[in-house]
């Protein structure tokens, strides 16, 4: 695996990867070693590091509150999910930290310009950096459209109250963000309640932007590999056999031609191998993200979904601001499983396009070097078993995505039924 870092002056346009948008938040910079430094380290990575210990004290907050209303499940599990959502967030920019020199490499080689061989159809290139750009706003808006409705909720609840009982006193703590327990009574902390809401909407606004550009760099790589993929598979489909070895009259001019046909074939291939590779080592670093944030996303959705229910049985209305958000919550970690699966599921099926589009141009005028090439090319392919695994058996796909609605809405009906017979 590559470690050492490369360095982009004038081909950032380029880049398949929305460069401005990972400009505007940091993480370019964060991977960029031309970064200004401080101490003689990125800056950076040394405000990221200031992110992590925020995120580590949000933690023990969490966990504490866990112990404070261990009597609450509902508020129980609302801190489990918070917890959760910062121990994901905290393995994100620890990956993309300790990563980013490797990162960085791999980033280098999304540009359109970056595949040798020369007949390549650019436009398919250029056509998937637009959706990678475009996937990228997307997931962008889609985290800070779930900020806004956290953040915003708290001021349109007035008349909902955290009561936390020490020394057989009872606090009652007006709704916030995310519900920290501060020690102060509970009559400073209402009447000072915005200076503690700031505190909250700071830490959101922490989580959102670790937890954004990990996913902008993870769904931006992964359209990169598609489209990639896909020009590779569309140049071994339209190789012209004939271009190379018709009108050839004499056996100077013919081997020629024979010797151009067999470089460009193997030009094709090179691509191919340096895509794979390309893949390889990003995948070796998303992998354990991935894997982690797929299960971890699922048990949140459960998580919200069951206080979703209690708070419905308890008499508060779906529509009120409460249940609102946790709505909110639920759809947006479904579609980002959603986009997940979809796109690695796409990135799959593009690899193993690719012995089809070999297979499809007129290999059968070609001469016996070229046959050759071609079966090796194929042979590569079968024993390039690329995925993102979970198990042997089991990988990243839109299988897994519907695996895990299908689990969910299981658990939740059980849950469903329980409610409604206590109710």
């Amino acid at each position: 695996m590559a470690t050492t870092t490369k360095m982009v002056y004038k081909n950032e346009d380029n880049l398949m990867i929305n460069t401005r948008l990972m400009k505007i938040t940091g993480l370019y910079q964060l991977l960029d070693s031309r970064t200004s430094k401080i101490f003689g380290q990125n800056m950076l990575k040394c405000m990221s590091l200031v992110e992590l210990s925020i995120m580590f004290i949000t933690i023990v907050i969490f966990l504490a509150n866990t112990y404070y209303f261990s009597d609450d499940i509902n508020a129980v599990m609302q801190y489990s999910i918070l917890f959760t959502c910062d121990v994901l967030s905290i393995l994100k920019l620890y990956v993309t930290i300790v990563k980013s020199d490797t990162i960085w490499n791999c980033i280098q080689m999304t540009s359109i310009d970056d595949l040798s061989y020369k007949y390549h159809n650019r436009s398919i290139l250029r056509n998937g950096r637009l959706k990678s750009k475009s996937y990228s706003i997307l997931i962008m808006f889609m985290w800070m459209n779930l900020i806004i409705f956290w953040a915003l909720a708290p001021l349109f609840v007035t008349n909902y109250f955290l009561e936390v009982e020490v020394k057989k006193k009872i606090y009652r703590y007006r709704f916030n963000i995310m519900n920290f327990v501060f020690p102060a009574t509970d009559q400073f902390y209402n009447e000072n309640f915005m200076i503690y809401y700031y505190i909250e909407f700071a830490c959101l606004i922490i989580w959102c932007h670790c937890t954004m550009n990990f996913d902008v760099l993870l769904l931006s790589t992964n359209i990169t590999f598609k489209y990639q993929l896909k020009t590779i598979a569309n140049s071994f489909s339209a190789f012209n056999i004939k271009h190379y070895i018709k009108n050839n009259f004499t056996k100077n001019i013919k081997h020629h031609k024979e010797s151009e046909l067999i470089f460009d074939f193997k030009s094709i291939i090179y691509d191919q191998q340096r895509v794979i590779e390309n893949m390889r080592n990003i995948y070796r670093i998303f992998q354990p993200v991935v894997l982690t944030q797929l299960a971890f996303e699922s048990i949140i959705i459960i998580l919200l979904s069951c206080i979703i229910m209690m708070n419905y049985f308890n008499g508060i209305s779906l529509l009120s601001a409460m249940n609102l958000r946790l709505i909110a919550a639920v759809l947006t970690f479904t579609f980002h499983i959603y986009v997940i699966c979809y796109l690695f599921d796409n990135v799959n099926q593009q690899k193993d396009s690719i012995n089809f589009a070999l297979y499809s141009h007129d290999w059968t005028q070609s001469n016996a070097q070229h046959k050759i090439l071609l079966l090796h090319a194929m042979r590569m392919n079968n024993a390039e078993n690329l995925r993102l695994q979970v198990t042997k058996n089991r990988i990243v796909n839109f299988k897994m995505f519907t695996d895990i609605m299908r689990t969910t809405y299981s658990i939740l009906s059980v849950l469903g039924k329980m409610c409604a017979k206590k109710a």
